[in-house]
């Protein structure tokens, strides 16, 4: 297998693991619920988490880009390994928050290092490929984390679940070391060239900052409250609530897959803004039907679209800025959409439990959406506006 194609490969193994462990605990909370009696609000506060991964991530960004090393994402493994090895030592809300802490410091490495590495080796039209592969493959470890955690903690038990994905990122720390290290490839070592200041990177990506927001409270409350609306409201099994969501996710790692081919038809422009519009219709349905012959095919929908939202945002920031800051870029992008989601799924948490149903988060999120859908909109008109001004001046 060529160098690059091995490193792409190695990278997206680390993406599955991150992300498919993250959801395995997603999927796991209703069941959780019931045996450790664990409320709408006690899920709000999970998902508040992420305000961990948020200040960790944006750290090791900056620090990616002044000393890169590959460790950093055997870092980031072995800590999910460790987090999902402690979750089958605790017994009620307190340990769980605990375990999420240390999952989420983990969970703090893959982006700002795994996809700013792929930013660095990849250019040109291979570039948008690239990021859709390891995009897919992530999602495709949300996919196995929904369509079996859920049924596991049901036939056997809960730990079961834990001990796969614990396996699986010790997997990613071993093959990781061995595939990335048989490549040859490094990124360019920018600790001796002229550093940029955060502030300055910000700017660069500041504009987006409620459509990268939105992308991630889109992803954070449909992941934790999706199934707990059909379990709760459309009396749905834990197990058939996670699969359908694993549908979902299915579907958005086909379109994640061939968003290389989409981006050379369509620009990403015109992606975000039709695929945040068919989001905002998604999410408003969502909250109003739990009949399995509905919910089916709007988030078929939902996924076809939301999913290609994350490598044109991720392409986006890389052609706006320079190699040497990915980086601290992807660190700040993701702080926003991380923080933004953690805060959405906080303010769902209370909603639910003040309304005693958690179908009402939808609508929190499709309020966020609609801003996000304007705010892009005049976003990318101000973009076009500069441009032509630029043109007339020359």
């Amino acid at each position: 297998m060529p160098a690059e194609r091995r490193l792409l490969w190695a990278i997206s193994f680390h993406h599955l693991c991150n992300d498919g462990t993250l959801m395995a605990l997603v999927a796991l909370i209703p069941v959780l619920k019931d045996q450790m009696n664990i409320s709408y609000y006690d899920v709000g506060l999970l998902g508040l988490g992420l305000l961990v991964t948020v200040v960790v991530q944006y750290a090791v960004g900056s620090y990616a880009d002044k000393h890169f090393s590959r460790y950093l994402l055997e870092v980031g493994a072995a800590l999910m390994a460790v987090s999902f090895a402690l979750l089958l030592l605790v017994n009620d809300f307190t340990g769980i928050f605990t375990v999420v802490i240390v999952m989420r410091v983990g969970a703090a490495f893959y982006h700002p290092v795994g996809i700013s590495w792929i930013t660095r080796a990849f250019g040109g039209t291979t570039l948008d490929t690239a990021l859709g592969i390891q995009s897919g493959v992530g999602n495709l470890g949300v996919i196995v984390a929904l369509a079996s955690s859920g049924f596991l903690g049901e036939t056997f038990t809960w730990k079961v679940p834990c001990v796969l994905w614990a396996v699986l990122n010790m997997a990613a720390v071993i093959g990781g070391l061995i595939a990335i290290r048989e490549t040859g490839l490094r990124p360019p070592d920018s600790s001796k060239r002229e550093a940029i200041s955060p502030l300055a990177t910000f700017r660069k990506i500041g504009l987006l900052a409620v459509p990268i927001v939105c992308g991630g409270a889109l992803y954070q409350v449909s992941s934790y409250f999706g199934p707990l609306s059909l379990t709760g409201r459309g009396g749905w099994t834990p197990g058939s609530a996670d699969l359908v969501f694993a549908i979902w996710i299915g579907i958005g790692t086909i379109t994640s897959y061939s968003y290389g081919r989409i981006s050379a038809r369509i620009d990403r422009g015109t992606i975000l803004k039709q695929a945040y519009l068919v989001s905002l219709v998604s999410v408003i349905l969502l909250g109003l039907v739990s009949a399995w012959y509905l919910v089916t095919p709007v988030l078929v929908l939902f996924g076809a679209f939301l999913y290609l939202t994350y490598p044109a945002l991720f392409a986006i920031v890389t052609a706006a800025t320079e190699e040497d800051e990915r980086g601290t870029a992807f660190g700040i992008l993701f702080g926003f959409q991380l923080g933004g989601g953690a805060a959405t799924v906080y303010v769902c948490g209370i909603v639910s439990k003040l309304l005693g149903d958690p179908a009402y988060s939808f609508d929190v999120v499709a309020v966020l959406t609609a801003v996000s859908v304007a705010s892009f909109i005049i976003w990318d008109r101000n973009k076009k506006g500069v441009a032509a001004r630029a043109g007339d001046s020359v």
